[in-house]
């Protein structure tokens, strides 16, 4: 898997750096961070794709919260307090309630995003840039889907921008 993700991460990467480096934006990020809002991103794009390589592929199981079998809500609780330090609560609805509503065309990576599957379930993954997030798919297990995939672009509820105050 990693033969085949390692150009992912670095194709994806600088795509993002080159982007992210025609912004001047020098706002401070809700981490708190002392580099810019740029910087910033590419840092915890750095981070999350560090993570998803070492998950990528790990089977989805309801209620799951190790590499024998994880769920949506258990790996951003993981990836969250792996990569951030930060703890979110368990739940996808919990996790929900946190930090800031982001209009989905303001995306920052890093992001909640939140998905309606049915109409009791809910699904969460985090935004890594470029129209893509990072989730434990039912499907798949833990992998990179697009947020205007046929499936997900109907199914998309909101986002969320966490305050490591909140978390």
């Amino acid at each position: 898997m990693l033969k085949i993700f390692t150009p992912f991460i670095f194709v994806f990467t600088s795509l993002f750096v080159f982007s992210s480096s025609a912004s001047t934006s020098t706002q401070k990020s809700a981490f708190n961070s002392p580099f810019t809002a740029s910087e910033f991103d590419v840092k915890k794009l750095e981070k999350l794709l560090s993570h998803y390589e070492e998950w990528e592929g790990v089977r989805y199981k309801f209620g799951g919260n190790s590499r024998k079998g994880i769920d949506c809500s258990a790996y951003m609780q993981r990836v969250f307090a792996d990569e951030f330090s930060l703890k979110l609560p368990r739940s996808s609805h919990e996790q929900s309630k946190l930090g800031s509503h982001v209009a989905k065309d303001e995306l920052n990576t890093g992001d909640l995003v939140f998905f309606k599957t049915s109409a009791r379930e809910r699904h969460v993954g985090v935004y890594v840039g470029d129209g893509k997030f990072l989730h434990a798919s039912t499907k798949v297990g833990v992998t990179v889907s697009e947020l205007d995939n046929q499936y997900w672009k109907t199914k998309f509820v909101q986002a969320r921008r966490i305050h490591h105050t909140e978390a």
